[in-house]
């Protein structure tokens, strides 16, 4: 019995981390395989995720958007890309991601809302790097924001940076 104890208590910590761990909202591989039929991805420059958040920062090869993710030019485009196949990415011209979201929340207030949300409860997953980037995506020109409704998770891309950002809230 002695040497049963021994090992009671290891596998006991050892069960509350696989626990932790399977409680997270999304996996860095997860947010990677779907990003990868976006876009095409460099390396992870920072990935959070818990319960009710997951925030991942990847470099991009290239600037461009692949086809599996519509890029539309107008919140009209974009909702209609979102009908037809879930995703889609809004790109307006000379306007950041706050823009863009804007734009969606004025067509369609609860796809607009969902992704506000998404980027609210994320928050909570941001370190203060992370935060300034996200920031960063909302203000700066050029800023490529793409939703999955599907997973409720809001993209970010900054190209002439060479980064995005993928965000999830709660669900």
């Amino acid at each position: 019995m002695t040497a049963l104890r021994r090992y009671i208590r290891p596998m006991g910590a050892v069960l509350c981390v696989a626990a932790l761990v399977a409680c997270a909202r999304d996996s860095e591989a997860a947010q990677r395989a779907r990003l990868a039929g976006w876009v095409s991805l460099g390396q992870t420059l920072s990935f959070a995720a818990r319960r009710d958040c997951a925030v991942g920062v990847y470099a991009v090869v290239t600037r461009a958007v692949k086809a599996a993710l519509p890029l539309t030019d107008s919140a009209p485009a974009m909702r209609r890309a979102l009908e037809a196949r879930g995703v889609a990415a809004l790109a307006l011209a000379g306007q950041g991601g706050d823009a863009a979201l804007l734009a969606i929340t004025n067509h369609d207030r609860a796809t607009g809302m969902a992704m506000r949300r998404a980027a609210l409860e994320a928050r909570a997953c941001m370190d203060a790097d992370v935060e300034g980037r996200f920031r960063t995506a909302l203000d700066r020109p050029g800023t490529i924001m793409g939703w999955d409704a599907g997973t409720g998770s809001l993209m970010l891309m900054v190209p002439d940076a060479g980064w995005l950002m993928l965000v999830q809230g709660e669900g």
